[in-house]
Order: structure tokens, then sequence, then C-alpha cells
């Protein structure tokens, strides 16, 4: 079974990702959705702010990333990625996703737009700090929120997929609670 997980906005928290790790354990593949270590000019610093730890441990994972709007080419370097698309493409199973920071989509509708451009049924972004998991049609549109600086009072979060016959998808609390999960 194949077992993926998928974050964003860490803005180089170590802390976050060490709570993180102690929960989920070993992953085969890892998707950050962009602003990986700064925290950026409209946030405050993180609990536990500690962007070179962040990058080393980030280093040691098969890590997948869509660059955010806080990521600049100095986090690549010190992260080891030669570059970062706004906007990338994976299938788990026989599903399709599509994944982006988010800054760019000002609508629901372009979210579906970018998702049939890409022949995809599942959109994966951050940006909001906010977690959703909504279906929009025959479209499915997970925010993973923030796993350092959850906004609107949410719960700091993330998802885990597994992948087989079946694509289980789940979106989980940094406090190990399951917030919203499907079978694909």
């Amino acid at each position: 079974m194949r077992k993926v997980l998928i974050v964003s906005d860490t803005h180089g928290s170590f802390t976050s990702w060490q709570r993180l790790k102690s929960l989920v354990g070993q992953v085969d593949e890892l998707y950050h959705l962009g602003d990986v270590l700064y925290h950026g000019p409209r946030n405050p610093i993180p609990e536990g702010y500690d962007p070179a730890r962040l990058a080393e441990a980030l280093r040691n994972e098969n890590l997948f990333l869509v660059r955010g709007n806080c990521d600049a080419d100095v986090d690549l370097l010190v992260l080891g990625i030669s570059e970062a698309p706004k906007i990338l493409t994976a299938s788990f199973g026989q599903i399709s996703f599509v994944m982006s920071h988010g800054e760019l989509f000002e609508s629901d509708e372009q979210m579906l737009n970018v998702l049939e451009k890409h022949n995809a049924q599942v959109l994966f972004y951050g940006h909001t700090h906010v977690p959703r998991f909504e279906w929009l049609g025959s479209k499915l549109i997970i925010n993973p929120g923030s796993l350092s600086l959850p906004k609107s009072r949410s719960e700091p979060g993330f998802v885990l997929i597994h992948a087989e016959e079946t694509v289980e998808i789940t979106l989980i609390s940094l406090s190990g609670k399951i917030v919203k999960e499907v079978s694909l």
C-alpha cells in the first residue's frame, strides 16, 4: 500500500513537523503545497520556528514541492530541490490529482477549470491556512490547512492518502482527530 502525506504552509515550524512525524511515521511520498520555510511578512513567527532544521528533516523525505508565495530560490537550494512548479499533477491508484499552493485561485470556478484542464478528479491547495474538504459536483477540493499557523479558529492539519486498489483520503488534525475522509 502506498502511503502519501500532503501538507501545506509549515512556514519554518520544526516543532509542528516533529508532532506530525510522531503521528504518521514513515511515508512513501511527501507532497508539500508550498510556504515551506519562511513565515512571510504577514504572518507571525510560528512556534518552533527553525527553518534550517525543518529543511534538514525534509531532505530526508521523498519530497515533491509546489512553490508557494513565500518560497524563494534559496529555500529550494537548502531543500535540495532544483525546481518547484506552481502546479503539479500526480496519480494515486486510478485517481488523478492536481496540486497548487492556491494563491492563484480567486474562485471555485477557477479551481474547477484547473481540474478540467488537467483531467483530474481531486484538487489539493493551501495558502488560506483553513482546512477544506468539499465536493463541487463530481470534483473534490481539499485544503489541509496550515501545519503551523492555522486561521479561522481551525486546528493545524494534514492529509494522508492510502492508495492501493482504492484511494483513501483522510483530513486529520495535528491532534490526531479525523476531520473528514473519503474512499475513491
